[in-house]
């Protein structure tokens, strides 16, 4: 029993001597920070058509995080209406390629088509005038062949397009103009 008396007075000796001094200092509050996430949070499935219809077609343009800092809107808009060229995509009924989508509400995205994976991170950033811009660097791509036949490795990759998005919608349209009229990629939003 002594022993225990012993270590229980040690302890209270260390924890005391610990907080000597702060007898008289303030108890500091919490600091609670709030995150507000993106509209775009959440999961999306996009329909592509199938490898015995027309495949959309792309070009793939390596961007670097520097080729976005300090361009305007209109900058934006040729840039992606250049480096974006994707036929429209099929209705549902034609087409049984489909390709999940995640936006994290830390701008983390990740995407499953057929045996690929990719994971980025993303960001929105809403404009002064026209629709909210959508930039997106792929960080890793596992090579594999996507639902639409297709093997292409993305890591490295960004995207940028403007999004039309009403929260009370259940569809997202990703556009190579800041007005919309231009869409070529349907997302349907995912309920839980």
């Amino acid at each position: 029993m002594e022993s225990l008396s012993l270590a229980s007075l040690s302890l209270a000796s260390i924890l005391a001597s610990v907080s000597a001094g702060t007898d008289n200092e303030p108890v500091s509050q919490s600091v609670i920070e709030t995150h507000i996430s993106p509209a775009i949070a959440g999961s999306w499935v996009l329909q592509l058509p199938t490898p015995s219809q027309s495949a959309p077609s792309s070009q793939h343009t390596q961007l670097s995080e520097g080729d976005l800092l300090g361009v305007d809107i209109n900058q934006a808009q040729s840039v992606v209406s250049e480096v974006i060229t994707i036929t429209p995509t099929k209705t549902p009924s034609q087409a049984e390629c489909k390709e999940a989508y995640t936006f994290a509400a830390d701008n983390i995205m990740w995407s499953v088509s057929g045996a690929e994976w990719t994971y980025g991170r993303y960001v929105l950033s809403h404009q002064e005038e026209g629709l909210p811009l959508i930039a997106i660097n792929t960080l890793y791509d596992n090579n594999e062949v996507d639902c639409s036949g297709n093997q292409v490795d993305q890591t490295g990759e960004m995207m940028l397009a403007f999004v039309d998005y009403q929260s009370d919608e259940p569809y997202m349209y990703w556009c190579a103009d800041k007005e919309g009229k231009d869409c070529f990629m349907t997302f349907k939003k995912q309920l839980p």
